[in-house]
């Protein structure tokens, strides 16, 4: 349908959670064939429509590019998902170990949120402001709970679950002043991020499937979640880099800052619940619902015991 030729290759990609994906490459062309998993065809048609307000921005890095099929359009109808082809954007996972390379990933951070300050909030595919336990596969977190206690999950880790969940719930009721909104991308893990192999400087973000009209410091809590920077002991040195590589761009307000320990235990309520949902519906394992809480304890302790410091970082943009 995109009129590749015989003698295309087609390479089957790291299965992901959401997407099925394949490299191809044409002589000295390389495409991205991705099939979608979770998305109807016009959710991935508005996905395409808000990577061209993304692109018109001139970031110094890429975003994914679709490409028409013979037909004119980006999206296809499949038996399997609605299909799209992407230009191939060079890279590697960025290593996050080190201090620079979290100020880097903080400055691209800050610079796509700038980009996407000019999105239309009806050009977003979801909505992120909500409360974090209202999931459409986990309907209630006690029903999720039983379920889980039932299928072997240890009593602890089901009474960890719903204790964390009910504070989540009390404090995103309770707010803590009004934040900036806009439409973010909403899944800013450093899966999503590629860096040039020699230099280390980003070269992509990817997988705007999840962009929608959140509040814009979601994406630095999302990206600090899945960074691994707040879990080693130098997590202040760490987090205080990509704090600086944000600030650069766009320092957060004192509202924003204030609000960082609460989204970061809301994202992990989330993660959990979400992969939960997933195994409700028979697309994900016991095991992964478990390590995810697992994961909730661990963020827990952590902010329980940091999260005052993680505050005044996030106060002075990461100096100090």
């Amino acid at each position: 349908m995109w009129g590749f030729p015989a003698g295309t290759t087609i390479i089957r990609a790291e299965q992901g959670t959401n997407n099925q994906t394949f490299l191809l490459r044409q002589a000295d062309l390389r495409f991205v064939l991705q099939v979608s998993q979770s998305l109807s065809a016009a959710q991935v048609g508005a996905e395409h429509r808000l990577l061209r307000w993304v692109r018109q921005a001139g970031l110094p890095f890429q975003v994914p590019e679709p490409v028409a099929a013979l037909s004119g359009d980006t999206v296809i109808e499949t038996a399997t998902g609605p299909a799209t082809v992407c230009r191939w954007i060079p890279g590697v996972r960025p290593d996050l170990t080190g201090q620079t390379a979290l100020e880097r990933f903080g400055r691209a951070a800050g610079l796509l949120g700038e980009a996407m300050l000019g999105v239309p909030p009806v050009e977003g595919l979801g909505e992120w402001r909500g409360n974090p336990l209202a999931h459409p596969a986990v309907p209630h977190v006690g029903s999720l709970c039983r379920e889980l206690r039932a299928a072997g999950i240890s009593a602890e880790q089901v009474a960890r679950l719903d204790a964390v969940a009910r504070r989540v719930g009390q404090e995103w009721l309770a707010g803590g002043g009004a934040l900036p909104t806009q439409v973010i991308h909403g899944d800013l893990a450093v899966s999503n991020v590629l860096v040039d192999e020699d230099t280390g400087e980003v070269s992509g973000l990817l997988d705007f499937e999840f962009a929608g009209v959140g509040f814009l410091v979601q994406d630095v809590t999302a990206a600090l979640f899945y960074s691994g920077a707040l879990e080693t002991r130098d997590w202040q040195l760490r987090t205080a880099a990509f704090l600086r590589g944000y600030a650069s761009v766009r320092p957060l307000d004192a509202a924003e800052a204030d609000a960082l320990p609460r989204l970061l235990l809301a994202r992990a309520v989330g993660s959990a619940l979400s992969r939960g949902g997933r195994w409700l519906n028979g697309k994900a394992q016991l095991c992964e619902v478990a390590d995810r809480i697992r994961k909730l304890e661990d963020t827990t302790r952590w902010l329980d015991a940091n999260g005052g410091k993680l505050r005044s970082l996030a106060t002075a943009g990461g100096h100090g």
